[in-house]
């Protein structure tokens, strides 16, 4: 919920990305920690969480207000609303680029509709405006059933650790597969023991998260309470797996190269400015 990973959605946009990303997840990592140690330091006893919100870190802004006074509080909370809205903007720019990329390439059930880049803005509006709406339904899903919409958060953050983990897991089970090309970029921490320590701890903390999160949070457990981001997740996966297996696997066979596209795209130009016989213009004017 708070896009701690955007440091790495605009890996993309900066320049000298080897450095820049890496840096900056890393600045990104240590604030957090930081962050996660003030909260508990401030938040006074543990048998007063998780407050009336249900939510410990909601409750930040009660323990601002308790250490800062309500003026205080109320001051500091307009620019968490400034950085949460921030992080919904590389959270969406992350998203709709990945859609657009998914449907360019056949990934999805729908021939390419949200792949095309609009003429007059130069930008995939229509996975933009599909992001955006699916991103306010579960909004509103909060209105009909929080237990619902408390599963929708805990899939996500799931689905975001675990897209994270497989290539980290394949780099290490086909590390010495012939057909791997992999280069070291300027962070990389070797392929002895340090290198093979960080990719395994955070594999294993990978999947103890995600045990976690599918965890209820109250017993006994009734169909109330239940945390159903478990059900939810293997129900994404097993449609996913589905789809492949079915139809898929016929139109996606990968990521392709944008120079593809954009030879594709510079064949299709030449194709129209020859003319439908494909012989080229014999006066300007015809031109």
């Amino acid at each position: 919920m708070t896009d701690y990973d955007a440091t790495a959605h605009i890996s993309e946009e900066v320049k000298r990305a080897a450095y820049a990303a890496p840096s900056a997840i890393f600045i990104a990592g240590i604030i957090g920690w930081l962050f996660n140690i003030v909260l508990v330091l401030c938040s006074g006893p543990l048998a007063d969480l998780p407050g009336a919100s249900g939510n410990a870190v909601l409750t930040a802004r009660k323990i601002m207000a308790l250490r800062m006074g309500k003026t205080g509080a109320l001051i500091l909370w307009v620019f968490v609303c400034l950085t949460a809205f921030f992080v919904v903007q590389t959270a969406l720019q992350a998203v709709s680029r990945t859609i657009y990329a998914f449907s360019r390439d056949h990934g999805l059930p729908d021939r390419g509709y949200f792949g095309e880049i609009s003429s007059i803005t130069k930008t995939p509006i229509r996975a933009i405006v599909l992001c955006t709406v699916v991103s306010v339904l579960p909004g509103l899903l909060q209105l009909a059933s929080p237990i619902a919409a408390a599963a929708i958060f805990s899939l996500t953050a799931m689905s975001l650790d675990l897209s994270y983990v497989i290539p980290i897991f394949l780099r290490r089970i086909n590390q010495n597969h012939p057909d791997v090309m992999f280069k070291p970029g300027p962070f990389y921490m070797g392929s002895g023991f340090i290198g093979k320590a960080a990719n395994w701890t955070c594999i294993t903390w990978t999947a103890f998260v995600c045990i976690i999160f599918s965890f209820p949070t109250v017993f006994p457990v009734t169909p109330e309470n239940m945390n159903y981001a478990s059900v939810i997740t293997v129900g994404v996966m097993v449609l996913a797996f589905a789809w492949y297996f079915i139809d898929g696997h016929r139109h996606y066979h990968g990521p392709q190269s944008n120079l593809v596209h954009a030879q594709e795209a510079l064949q299709q130009d030449a194709k129209v400015a020859r003319g439908s016989d494909g012989s080229l213009p014999s006066k300007p004017e015809e031109a």
